[in-house]
């Protein structure tokens, strides 16, 4: 005997059998019960989801002959025993012999004369079976000449006709149609109902298969019951009654959920390495990197739709149970905007890599770019903190600032300085965090600056970096002091004095002493930086401090 794939053995022959369109069963059975019976049905619908098993349900139903009229309950013709125990006319849909009902592919079939005959064998009536009907698949195949031939027959048709239509695109049908049909819209199966109906049919067929490789197939069938039943049987041929779930991944070209996991780990850490790794082990997995984009879009689609969700709202529907307890703890670490500009990005990446010519260095581009925009400010907290620095108030931290531990609050300055009395020079700092202020601000500088800090050795002494660097770049060092303060501040994420000096013997010179006016200055732009709204303007645009003036006293009344 010859194999039957699964689609067509395990093909529903009863409403009750139809998978995921409890709706359209419903309406339909309740409506032969009652004997309220339409003259034209239109089934619509993606691909895969029932339309044409449905409309052959249906004419059995019209014209079962083991009932006196059209029953929603029909003979059932599965297996061998149930179709030969079926009546003549049940059996003859099923085998497709019928001589009353016809099924024709509008894709070719769709011409005028095709159509005018069509209309001239609706005049005379059912040879044996209680209806006459016709089964037209991808009805808006049909060209407009057809379907003006089609109008007048279906707006008045005999009383012993019926039209049942079938399609996946139901715009290009034309409106004069629709109004004269029952339209029935079939949705595309969730997740788990189709890894349901997999589990049903594993077990029938006593397949050892563990669920997490069922939910790899029902998630790359998309919705659809017979793609879902294709890779199945494509699965089978592979593995034979034994399946693993490493072996469904690899050979259905899907990429491996621990992959997804990987790179969204990275996104809520910021890790631009983490990031690259990532992509070093897709191609070391030979995994399509636009299949990965795909697959990590709905990803965080999934992320996006547990945060926004309710517990147990529909929206969960499309979701596999035991994900989303994982897709929750993701989604705790991501914001809503974090998640759209995340998609968003990921979807014009898609289309990137259809033209471009060198789709791995355009996917790294785009995963970094992905990791830096998890650090952009909400728009709304961004003016919120612009609205709080022009009103002259202390800044809050931002939410991702919250969660960094935050440097001792600096002394605020006085708004008349004492007299001071001279300064006992602070103990050196161990220079471990002086070290790294450097290392920080070495990969931060320009290509310009660099010069003096690769030459460079620091140590912290209170609350000022001192720099020594290499008597060669002494002069420049001392041109550039701003800037170097400005790297300093931004490395150390405080304010911080710079001290300059030179590291070596080598014919060079200490900077010049600075003249009382200009350790004024100094001071004064110390002071400044360490004001919290001063500090909030700097972190907020990127800038640095570049001039300070003392603002002149009151003159005092007499």
């Amino acid at each position: 005997m010859s194999y039957k794939v699964l689609a067509l053995k395990y093909r529903p022959t009863s409403f009750d059998e139809v998978v995921g369109q409890a709706t359209v069963t419903r309406t339909l059975r309740n409506a032969l019960e009652r004997g309220k019976i339409g003259h034209a049905f239109l089934l619509s619908g993606a691909r895969g989801v029932g339309k044409t098993t449905t409309a052959r349900i249906l004419a059995k139903a019209l014209n079962c002959a083991k009932a006196d009229s059209a029953t929603a309950s029909p003979c059932s013709t599965r297996t061998e025993e149930e179709l030969s125990a079926a009546c003549p006319s049940c059996r003859e849909i099923a085998d497709g012999k019928s001589l009353d009902v016809q099924e024709i592919d509008g894709a070719s079939n769709n011409s005028v004369d095709q159509i005018r005959e069509l209309r001239e064998s609706a005049r005379y009536n059912p040879a044996r079976d209680r209806f006459k009907i016709w089964i037209i698949d991808e009805v808006h195949m049909l060209s407009a000449g057809a379907f003006n031939a089609l109008l007048k027959t279906l707006e008045e048709p005999p009383p012993r006709v019926k039209f049942i239509f079938a399609t996946t695109e139901y715009h290009k049908i034309p409106e004069t149609i629709l109004s004269r049909c029952q339209q029935y819209d079939f949705r595309m199966i969730p997740a788990r109902e189709l890894q349901a109906h997999l589990r049903t049919i594993a077990d029938a067929e006593k397949i050892r298969v563990q669920d997490a490789s069922l939910a790899l197939i029902a998630r790359a069938a998309e919705g659809s019951v017979r793609d879902a039943l294709s890779l199945f049987d494509q699965v089978l041929a592979f593995t034979g009654q034994e399946v693993k779930d490493e072996e469904v991944a690899g050979l259905l070209g899907l990429v491996d959920r621990q992959l997804l996991h990987r790179a969204t780990r990275a996104l809520v850490a910021s890790d631009s390495v983490a990031m690259l790794e990532l992509v070093e082990s897709l191609a070391d997995y030979g995994a399509d990197y636009r299949n990965f984009v795909r697959e990590l879009l709905l990803y965080l689609r999934e992320v996006l739709v547990v945060k926004l969700a309710k517990a147990e709202g529909p929206l969960l529907a499309s979701i596999l149970p035991e994900e989303i307890g994982t897709l929750r703890e993701t989604a705790a670490l991501l914001s809503e905007e974090d998640l759209l500009r995340s998609l968003d990005l990921l979807t014009r990446l898609e289309a990137e890599l259809r033209l471009t010519s060198d789709p791995r260095v355009t996917l790294d581009l785009a995963l970094l770019k992905l990791v830096q925009m998890r650090r952009l400010l909400p728009f709304a907290e961004l003016v919120s903190r612009v609205e709080r620095l022009a009103g002259g108030s202390a800044p809050a931290p931002t939410r991702r600032e919250a969660a960094r531990p935050q440097p001792a609050p600096a002394a605020a300055a006085p708004t008349s300085a004492p007299p001071r009395s001279p300064a006992v020079p602070s103990a050196p700092v161990p220079g471990d965090e002086a070290g790294a202020i450097l290392a920080e601000m070495r990969r931060q500088a320009p290509f310009t600056l660099t010069g003096p800090l690769l030459s460079a050795t620091a140590r912290l002494e209170g609350d000022a970096l001192v720099l020594e660097v290499a008597p060669d770049f002494v002069g420049m060092a001392t041109l550039h002091a701003d800037d170097y303060r400005a790297l300093a501040r931004r490395a150390a994420g405080r304010p911080l004095a710079l001290r300059l000096s030179a590291g070596g013997t080598l014919g060079a010179e200490e900077p010049p002493a600075p003249s009382p006016a200009e350790e004024r200055r100094q001071k004064l732009r110390e002071d400044a930086e360490r004001e919290p709204a001063v500090k909030e303007a700097l972190d907020l645009f990127g800038a640095r401090l570049m001039d300070v003036r003392e603002a002149k006293p009151d003159r005092e009344d007499p």
